[in-house]
């Protein structure tokens, strides 16, 4: 594979959907510039003919970086550069051992950027085990996160999701909302 030695690893493939479309929305303005987004569920042939024709950018499930490393459709002894995006949630889906190989197959040299909402114990272990010099950055409000926000959690039955969804924004009548449906 031909690629400019940089990748990013997503913990769902609807993250590396995501971070693939920003890339190729902010780097359209760079002639030639070209992103793959390698994860499960989508056919290995589409992704082997992006990946041949080289891209500057990979963006991957971890499960599926492994299968390409596997495969020799991806090699990353030369990587420069790796962002672990939502890496707490990474280890949660149970990806810490795949993580641990991509980690290894890459340069001592690299650079790896690690991003997490939680500092859990593995995430701790993750970075002093794989990074050099790193720098933890806190980025919040201290204590109270979000204070001009409103946080509220409904149970619901299953099949009153949708009926419980709207009866609450009648209810409150926000001027704004996000609602996380599971």
């Amino acid at each position: 594979m031909n690629f400019d030695r940089r990748a990013i690893a997503a913990p769902t493939r609807e993250l590396a959907i995501q971070v693939a479309e920003a890339f190729e929305r902010y780097g359209s303005a760079l002639r030639g510039f070209r992103v793959a987004a390698v994860y499960g569920g989508q056919d290995y042939q589409v992704q082997f003919r992006e990946l041949d024709r080289g891209v500057h950018v990979v963006v991957g499930t971890p499960g599926r970086v492994m299968d390409h490393m596997r495969r020799g459709s991806m090699e990353l002894a030369e990587l420069r550069g790796l962002v672990l995006d939502e890496a707490d949630e990474m280890l949660d889906l149970g990806f810490r051992e795949d993580l641990e190989e991509i980690l290894k197959a890459m340069p001592e040299d690299k650079r790896t950027l690690l991003f997490s909402a939680t500092l859990p114990k593995g995430i701790v272990s993750l970075a002093r085990d794989f990074q050099k010099d790193a720098m933890r950055l806190n980025v919040g409000g201290g204590e109270q996160a979000h204070a001009d926000i409103d946080y509220r959690a409904v149970r619901v039955l299953p099949h009153e999701i949708e009926h419980a969804a709207v009866n609450l924004l009648r209810f409150h009548d926000p001027e704004c909302a996000i609602i996380f449906l599971n």
